[in-house]
């Protein structure tokens, strides 16, 4: 991973910010010229800043302006003091700097909690609080380990870019989520975000669901019991839509292109 330098940074979002102003295509070999930085170094800090959502390209049509996204007015408000993991953390598909790290965060305190649990002995009981309301009562100690390597898995995953690579894993995602939230209206009460600032963080983070490619699990928090799992497995408009098996047997089953190991298991 690339450290970035702010000061090789900014000026080529600051050329991106301005062309795209006058609606006008960036010419590299002219930037080059203006910031008085080698042409192959402005390609590199270019692909780099593509890479981690802070320039958008044109594209098509030929001559479409480069776009500054809102991560990288971020990056210049903030004059580059952002922490290189949650800067690269999920770049491709969050597109807020703040919920990156609040993303980043969350997933440590998912696995020191379950690390917690473990030892104290209520392991069983902190699972049951992440498990959907409709199959708590199902959750037995095997399940709750399963849970834990599914929280170790995901936060794994996605920091290599990665989707959930079961159900369970997107189970736990949802905890990630809220926990994430948490975190946001912390730092907005300490006065470290204002209200636009925090909003906009929290709307970013639904876009871990883009990564997934689809939200149906969150159907699943709106169950009652374990039979509407298989309910939903027979309605005509999931079954067309492709929505994953959500019994309880099929949550460690893995999702393309995730191997059967571990805690993942082949379809019974």
């Amino acid at each position: 991973m690339w450290t970035l330098d702010f000061e090789e940074v900014a000026p080529v979002l600051k050329a991106v910010g301005m062309a795209e102003a006058k609606s006008e295509p960036l010419d590299l070999q002219r930037a080059s010229r203006e910031l008085d930085v080698d042409f192959e170094t402005l390609g590199l800090v270019w692909e780099e800043a593509e890479k981690i959502g802070l320039i958008e390209f044109g594209g098509y049509p030929p001559g479409k302006p480069a776009i500054l996204t809102r991560a990288g007015r971020q990056y210049l408000a903030q004059r580059g003091r952002v922490g290189d993991p949650s800067l690269f953390f999920l770049a491709e598909v969050i597109g807020d700097l703040n919920a990156r790290d609040a993303l980043m965060r969350a997933g440590t305190i998912l696995v020191d909690e379950f690390r917690t649990a473990m030892p104290g002995g209520w392991m069983v009981e902190h699972a049951e609080e992440l498990a959907p309301r409709a199959f708590r009562t199902a959750v037995d100690e095997r399940l709750a380990i399963d849970l834990f390597a599914s929280c170790v898995a995901l936060t794994a995953r996605l920091s290599s870019g990665d989707a959930a690579g079961c159900l369970a894993e997107e189970i736990v995602a949802v905890e990630l989520l809220r926990r994430a939230r948490y975190l946001l209206e912390e730092r907005h009460e300490n006065g470290e975000l204002d209200k636009g600032e925090a909003g906009a963080a929290t709307n970013a983070l639904l876009q871990l669901f883009d990564l997934f490619g689809d939200d149906d699990v969150l159907l699943m928090f709106e169950m009652e019991e374990p039979a509407d799992a298989a309910l939903a497995g027979h309605s005509p408009i999931n079954q067309r839509l492709g929505t994953a098996d959500q019994r309880l047997e099929a949550w460690f089953e893995p999702f393309t292109p995730a191997a059967p190991t571990g805690h993942l298991s082949d379809p019974p």
